[in-house]
């Protein structure tokens, strides 16, 4: 049995997920990877656009660990 297509978690969006961002409070990075397999209220499932241009808290760094970051080729997804 398929699983229902998760939606964007930004107000007004829709779109299909397909990253989940977690804040992780103790490095003070906001970590970005590929959609979870299960749905989690503390993780924000997000789309393609909004993983992209999602941005960090004052003073925390962005972590993105997708497999392959959009619009970037293997090798620069993971610098």
């Amino acid at each position: 049995m398929l699983a229902a297509m998760r939606a964007c978690g930004r107000q007004g969006c829709g779109g299909p997920a397909s990253a989940t961002a977690a804040l992780r409070y103790r490095e003070q990075i906001l970590w970005i990877g590929d959609l979870v397999p299960q749905r989690d209220p503390n993780l924000l499932d997000l789309c393609e656009g909004h993983a992209d241009s999602i941005t960090a808290p004052y003073r925390w760094r962005r972590l993105d660990e997708r497999r392959a970051a959009p619009g970037l080729p293997p090798a620069a997804a993971s610098a």
